[in-house]
C-alpha cells in the first residue's frame, strides 16, 4: 500500500476522516502519507515538500496534514455523469489538492513548476498499482489528469492556456473539414494523405517524447495528445468511405481549416517551447 494511513485502517476503510465545512468544502482531520511508486524527475522532486518525520527512509514520502481543506475533485456538476467528485480517486485527489495549494503561494515563476510536480504526483497516485481499491481506472485517471493539467495552465500560465485552447480548437476545425471533404470520395489519395499525416504526427510524438525525457519535465500530456491525434488520423485514413455531413447543413470553409492547422502548429510549438 503506497499510503501510510492512520490507526484504525483496515481493508474496508482508510481511517482518513473529513469534516464537512460547507456542502462543497471539507477539512482533513486525520493526517496521512503518500509515497509515489515511481520517482519524479529531479527538477520536479526538488519542488515537493520535505517531510520532517517520514514513516521510513526507503520511500519519498509526502505528508498530508490534518488541517488541509479540500473540495475533493473539482468536477463541475454537469460532468458528474462522466466522473464523480469522489470515488476510487479520493485519496489521490486529496494528495494533489494539498501539493497544488503550495503552488498558489509560490512566486509566479515557480508556481507553474510546482503545479507540474503536483500533477505528476496526482497521476502516479491515480494509477498506483499498489493502491488496491483506491486505484482509478485508466479512463477516469486520464480525464482527471487532463482536467488538472488544463487548470494548471489557466491558473499559472495564461499564455500557455491560450495556446492550448488555440491548438485544440484548430485541430478539431481542421479535422472536421477533412472528415467533410475527404471522406467518401472515390479517389484513394484522401486515405493516403491522412495515412501520411498520421505517421508524421506519430513521428513528431516520438521526437517530443525524447525531448521531454532529456528536459526531465512532466508535460507528457503533449506526447499523449500527439499520439491520440496520430491515432485519429490513422483511423480517418480507414474511414474515408464514410463522409460526415455538414453540421446543421453548414460545412467548415476551407480557409477555417487552414487557420485551424496554423493555430494547432503555433499553439503546439508555443507549448513545447514553454
Amino acid at each position: 500500500m503506497p499510503y501510510a494511513l492512520p490507526s484504525g485502517s483496515d481493508p474496508n476503510t482508510t481511517g482518513v476522516q473529513l469534516r464537512v465545512d460547507t456542502p462543497r468544502w471539507f477539512t482533513v482531520t486525520t493526517p496521512f502519507w503518500y509515497a509515489p511508486f515511481r520517482p519524479l524527475p529531479p527538477k520536479l522532486d526538488a519542488l515537493l515538500p520535505i517531510p520532517a518525520d517520514p514513516p521510513d527512509a526507503d520511500h519519498r514520502w509526502l505528508e498530508i496534514p490534518g488541517d488541509h481543506r479540500t473540495d475533493l475533485g473539482s468536477v463541475p456538476g454537469v460532468l458528474w455523469g462522466l466522473v464523480a467528485s469522489y470515488g476510487r480517486h479520493t485519496l489521490a485527489v486529496i494528495v494533489h489538492d494539498f501539493i497544488a495549494s503550495l503552488a498558489l503561494g509560490a512566486p509566479a515563476a515557480e508556481g507553474f513548476d510546482r503545479a507540474s510536480a503536483a500533477d505528476e504526483v496526482f497521476y502516479a497516485a491515480l494509477r498506483d498499482p499498489d493502491a488496491g481499491r483506491f486505484r482509478a481506472s485508466p479512463f477516469r485517471s486520464l480525464v482527471l489528469w487532463t482536467g488538472v493539467s488544463v487548470g494548471r495552465y489557466y491558473t499559472h500560465h495564461r499564455a500557455g492556456f491560450a495556446a492550448l485552447a488555440a491548438a485544440t480548437i484548430g485541430a478539431w476545425t481542421a479535422g472536421w473539414w477533412l472528415a467533410e471533404n475527404l471522406g467518401g470520395r472515390p479517389l484513394p489519395v484522401a486515405g493516403w494523405v491522412l495515412l501520411t499525416m498520421g505517421l508524421i504526427v506519430l513521428a513528431v510524438a516520438g521526437v517530443v517524447a525524447a525531448r521531454l525525457e532529456r528536459l526531465r519535465t512532466s508535460d507528457v500530456w503533449v506526447v499523449r495528445a500527439l499520439a491520440a491525434g496520430a491515432a485519429a488520423l490513422l483511423l480517418a485514413a480507414a474511414w474515408t468511405t464514410m463522409p460526415i455531413p455538414p453540421l446543421f447543413g453548414v460545412g467548415v470553409p476551407a480557409f477555417l481549416a487552414i487557420l485551424g492547422v496554423l493555430a494547432f502548429l503555433a499553439g503546439s510549438g508555443f507549448l513545447l517551447a514553454v
